[in-house]
């Protein structure tokens, strides 16, 4: 299982641009649809996830957005590609 709040960890702590969108980007997709970051997923499978609702995951990984809006908003353009 892949778990969320690692990949959060990893962009927050990257100096890497690239780096960071494609966590974002990995983080956006694992959510689903659901608008949610999830506690794990299956790598083949993000369907298939544990907690709908983890609220520390999503409260990191708002963390995450606001830091990255803070200090390099142009990766959001980015991630959206």
């Amino acid at each position: 299982k892949i778990w969320p709040l690692s990949i959060i960890m990893q962009a927050l702590t990257s100096e890497h641009d690239d780096e960071i969108i494609v966590c974002i980007r990995n983080l956006v997709r694992s959510s689903v649809s659901t608008g949610f970051i999830h506690e794990s997923f299956l790598p083949d499978d993000p369907e298939r996830y544990t907690r709908a609702w983890f609220a520390m995951a999503n409260a990191m990984f708002g963390e995450l957005i606001l830091s990255v809006f803070e200090e390099k908003p142009e990766l959001l353009a980015k991630v959206a590609m």
